[in-house]
């Protein structure tokens, strides 16, 4: 795996993208807590989200249509440079404390149409980098830095925002919301530098792309000149529709975004406001330990042999059980240290399987199609995330602790059937009716 990092063009394209995630999990702490901080309200902070996630969800298609007819690089290129100016702008008006929630909103369309095009094009990308074997491991890396992002951005993205950490956040438990310690005016200097930051990250990124080399991959049935990205996008659809276990898999990880990702997002803040002074510290750390997971088990997907095609969705979704028992778990037994347990081990078994199931689909999608069937991909597991975050901001803002529970046992139960569903195992193209 690590001999992958040998060579100049993928340690070009992995310093990158290293840098760019550090700055993603900083502004996913700080986001939602600026929200938090500016209106103290759960469903702001969901709603807020869902106007990034519309454009996102309505454009990822089309976004990966352009990516078949482009190239990744470019797309990612122009996403990145449109990205760092929106945070930079963020920035520089959250301290000169002009910002205020219509701003916010605006910022986060954008952000949404931005991501819409840069997320298919970051997961299509890597083919054109290593060969077919290289896959695994190229994903492994990938999803390692990722995770490793997301142990160390939160932390950094804590100290950043509420400076120095005292010895509150261990021992106030059960504080009520209005005896949280600061608010918006006193955290606005640390989110605009946390902002700041994001803004270099993606300056970074941008510079190490454009050294970047892709080479072209055989596309047998590039799109034809005059079609429509309709006609486009069906293609990609069908294709993906006629493999029960890809549909499956599609379906389920749909479902499993809906109501797992918002609990973090938005849940754990609120969570985390409600039973500690040092709110922002808590929900970093037990991010971070989400994080850190995710870091073990995408080490261990690049050495570890992926399950067969037959048992791969089936083990992925026995494992995503668990996740859903933690959201559940927390609640009824609240230390942080706790939850710092259930997301690690969640991490791990997440990250794992997530590598695989994104290799097993790079390696089986004809080429001319990669982009749209990985925009597909990020749509179910991200593009229509903000709009979940939405939906659940407005449950958690009227019980938190329903919220967490009934999406855990919902998990539960889902997960567990599709786990269980015979077609699950059926790996290959069967007749589809157009």
């Amino acid at each position: 795996m690590l001999s992958l990092l040998k060579k100049r063009n993928f340690s070009l394209f992995w310093f990158g993208e290293a840098i760019s995630v550090v700055g993603d999990q900083i502004s996913l702490i700080a986001f939602p807590w600026l929200i938090l901080q500016m209106t103290n309200s759960a469903a702001l902070t969901g709603l807020v989200f869902a106007v990034q996630g519309i454009p996102r969800a309505v454009l990822m298609l089309a976004g990966g249509a352009l990516v078949d007819r482009t190239s990744p690089r470019l797309v990612m290129i122009m996403s990145n440079a449109l990205r760092m100016l929106l945070v930079v702008c963020l920035a520089y008006m959250i301290s000169q404390d002009t910002a205020d929630i219509s701003t916010v909103f605006m910022m986060a369309f954008a952000f949404g149409v931005a991501d819409a095009f840069f997320y298919p094009a970051s997961i299509s990308i890597l083919p054109s980098l290593v060969s077919r074997d290289e896959l695994q491991a190229g994903n492994a890396i990938v999803q390692t830095t990722l995770h490793l992002g997301m142990t160390i951005g939160p932390f950094v993205a804590a100290f950043i925002i509420a400076g120095e950490i005292g010895s509150s956040a261990h021992s106030a438990e059960h504080v009520v919301a209005d005896q949280a310690l600061g608010g918006y005016e006193s955290d606005r200097e640390g989110l605009a530098r946390a902002f700041f930051i994001d803004g270099l990250t993606f300056a970074l990124s941008l510079l190490s792309l454009l050294f970047v080399k892709v080479r072209p991959l055989n596309l047998e049935s590039s799109p034809s000149i005059g079609s429509s990205l309709y006609t486009e996008i069906r293609q990609a659809s069908l294709w993906a529709w006629s493999i029960p276990a890809v549909r499956l898999g599609f379906i389920g990880m749909t479902v499993i975004h809906f109501f797992f990702m918002p609990m973090v997002f938005v849940g754990i803040p609120v969570w985390a406001k409600l039973h500690y002074a040092e709110g922002a510290y808590v929900y970093g750390v037990v991010t971070a330990a989400f994080g850190l997971g995710g870091f073990v088990g995408a080490i261990g997907s690049g050495y570890i042999s992926s399950p067969s095609d037959q048992k791969l969705i089936p083990m992925m979704f026995w494992a995503y059980v668990f996740s859903g028992s933690t959201l559940a778990l927390i609640i009824f037994y609240d230390p942080y240290w706790w939850a710092m347990l259930l997301f690690f081990i969640s991490g791990i078994v997440e990250s794992f399987f997530y590598v695989h199931f994104t290799t097993w689909l790079q390696r089986i999608t004809p080429h001319a199609l990669l982009g749209r069937v990985m925009s597909i991909l990020m749509l179910m597991s991200m593009g229509l995330l903000p709009i979940a975050d939405a939906i659940m901001g407005f449950v958690i803002e009227w019980s938190l602790d329903a919220a967490m529970i009934g999406s855990g046992v919902f998990l539960m139960v889902f997960c567990g059937i599709v786990a269980l569903h015979p077609m699950a195992r059926i790996a290959v193209p069967q007749p589809v009716s157009t």
